[in-house]
């Protein structure tokens, strides 16, 4: 019988960690767990290998998922919430869709050049569309319901206050009631299908 992969504490505390904040990156397990970075890459790949995590490689950051939990689509739209600049590009583009370049620079402190790189990402990420109108470029989220079911049932990972305000007004506007907790472990008892 091979061992449990989280026997160990410390790799116990890995997988909590990503299973409650799926999408996490390196350095952000990091810091929560405090484990030094070389127990902490051993024990990541250990976790990888046995197909407990998966790993999504992109740029300089490697982002972490729970297996068989968050689907592909799902987890590219978590890739792009946990980074500051995209997920406020989307949090805008849900409160106020089809809206253009220009109207997004307005409501940010970022250049113009900084904006088009995060927007070309969002798109080719297949999290934003991108669409002619006349001579104008519209931005819209392609799925909005779920992009705010995945805000709302992770707000609490995010420590966001545009986030929560998010959170609240779609709530209270959609008259939606859905789970506020990531979603249980599966039990050792259940079969993968």
């Amino acid at each position: 019988m091979a061992p449990d992969p989280l026997e160990l504490e410390s790799r116990k505390r890995i997988y909590e960690c990503v299973r409650n904040s799926p999408g996490v990156h390196f350095r952000e397990i990091q810091r929560r767990t405090s484990l030094p970075i070389g127990v902490l890459e051993y024990n990541l790949n250990y976790l990888v290998d046995r197909s407990l995590l998966s790993v999504d490689k992109q740029e300089s950051f490697s982002r972490y998922f729970p297996c068989g939990q968050i689907t592909a689509e799902k987890q590219r739209m978590l890739s792009a919430l946990r980074q500051e600049i995209p997920r406020g590009i989307i949090l805008y583009l849900l409160r106020h869709p089809s809206a253009t370049h220009g109207e997004l620079l307005t409501n940010f402190t970022i250049s113009g050049g900084t904006l088009s790189y995060h927007i070309k990402k969002l798109v080719t990420r297949g999290v934003l569309r991108l669409e002619k109108v006349g001579r104008e470029s519209r931005l819209t989220v392609i799925d909005p319901d779920k992009v705010a079911d995945l805000l709302i049932i992770y707000r609490r990972t995010f420590l966001d206050k545009l986030v929560d305000d998010f959170v609240a007004a779609y709530v209270e506007n959609s008259g939606r009631t859905v789970a506020l907790e990531p979603p249980p472990e599966p039990s050792e008892d259940s079969e993968e299908e």
